[in-house]
């Protein structure tokens, strides 16, 4: 991993969520299988995940599942409620940190960085999630779309983080999985950009967009902390 040299010292840093800090997408699938089993539909859950895929409701949303419904023949009220519920409950349970995702969180603790989280899941969901995952304590400062009116890639999401954290673009480092929705508009705003390729999933084309850093695990953004003052990466 190659560190371009800067002037101004990393004081912050801001990471997203899904698939960052764990595998979400993976979660999702749990949810779409355990969906579709209690329907006694026997096929890969890839068949109600794609209709989260779509942009007519979003990611998050379990509107989707409802989608699926009508179009196999079973649009009920009481069945859809009760999948949404059985979705929810069975996704959340399979979230699961990353193998490093700890570590590398505790050791910016013990240097001093304070931490952000912004993210396009809603309060609840986001600090439902964290607290599933045993982060929930390492982010005092958390952005959300109920909270700013704004989802990513605006930038009003970013800005509202940096303000929180009460240091300037280059003195932050943004962690993201997604070149369209993290790094492109961060890279906008002058912020140190560390592409989580490790979680990037997504089907979607990505914008022209050049990371500062490219990542093969999350503890890699460690050497960009190290613990001797005197060798701090400028940025």
């Amino acid at each position: 991993m190659s560190i371009p040299e800067q002037q101004t010292p990393i004081r912050a840093a801001i990471f997203d969520m899904d698939n960052t800090l764990f595998d979400f997408m993976h979660a999702q699938r749990v949810g779409c299988s355990a969906v579709l089993s209690m329907l006694g539909h026997h096929q890969d859950p890839a068949v109600l995940f794609r209709y989260f895929l779509r942009p007519d409701h979003g990611f998050e949303s379990v509107q989707n599942i409802w989608d699926y419904l009508v179009d196999v023949g079973h649009a009920d009220q009481e069945v859809y409620r009760t999948c949404a519920a059985l979705y929810e409950a069975r996704k959340l349970e399979a979230i699961t940190p990353y193998s490093d995702t700890r570590s590398t969180l505790e050791a910016l603790r013990t240097l001093g960085i304070p931490l952000a989280l912004v993210t396009d899941a809603d309060s609840e969901h986001a600090r439902g999630r964290l607290k599933q995952a045993g982060l929930e304590g390492f982010f005092p400062v958390i952005v959300t779309p109920d909270l700013t009116g704004s989802h990513k890639p605006s930038h009003c999401q970013f800005l509202s983080a940096l303000d929180r954290l009460q240091v300037n673009a280059a003195e932050a480092l943004m962690v993201g999985d997604s070149l369209r929705r993290d790094i492109l508009p961060c890279t906008e705003l002058g912020l140190v950009t560390a592409y989580a390729a490790y979680g990037d999933q997504s089907p979607f084309p990505s914008p022209a967009c050049t990371p500062d850093l490219v990542l093969e695990r999350l503890n890699q953004i460690l050497e960009l902390f190290p613990r001797d003052p005197a060798t701090v990466h400028q940025f």
